[in-house]
């Protein structure tokens, strides 16, 4: 069984990068019992195989070529159970401008057109905060103090 369990994690990891959660959870779908899939895990952990900072770092980089903000790549590395120390150490390591992403994700959307009412600036801001950037980013990214 563990070699099976093995077969399919190397299968699954010659595809695309996995996070250790998700190779697990891949590995009892296939009907392999929690602690065989632990072990793999920790095996191919240990031998670099599964590399969450790595994944993490892929995964960053895929949603900055999306547009996406940091909070909604937060919330998606999250959901593939990396954990959150691992996400905020590469996170530090980013070099990303997530100010000019914003703006850029703005002007792409919306190219130069001005903000002739409030429920134009409302719309777009939701659109941003849909896009995860923080309510500062967006405020730089249309140009706006949220004060007034």
């Amino acid at each position: 069984m563990i070699q099976q369990a093995r077969q399919i994690a190397v299968a699954l990891l010659a595809r695309r990068d996995h996070s250790r959660h998700e190779v697990v959870l891949k590995l009892q779908q296939k009907e392999i019992s929690a602690e065989i899939a632990e072990q793999v895990a920790t095996e191919y952990e240990s031998r670099g195989y599964i590399d969450d900072s790595r994944y993490s770092a892929i995964v960053i980089r895929s949603h900055i070529s999306k547009g996406h903000g940091p909070i909604r790549i937060k919330q998606a590395l999250a959901q593939k159970g990396v954990d959150k120390q691992i996400i905020n150490q590469v996170f530090d390591q980013s070099d990303c401008d997530w100010y000019e992403l914003a703006r850029m994700k703005a002007q792409k959307k919306y190219q130069d057109k001005p903000i002739t009412e409030a429920k134009e600036r409302a719309k777009r801001i939701r659109f941003l905060v849909g896009q995860g950037f923080s309510f500062d980013q967006i405020a730089y990214a249309l140009d706006y103090d949220p004060d007034q």
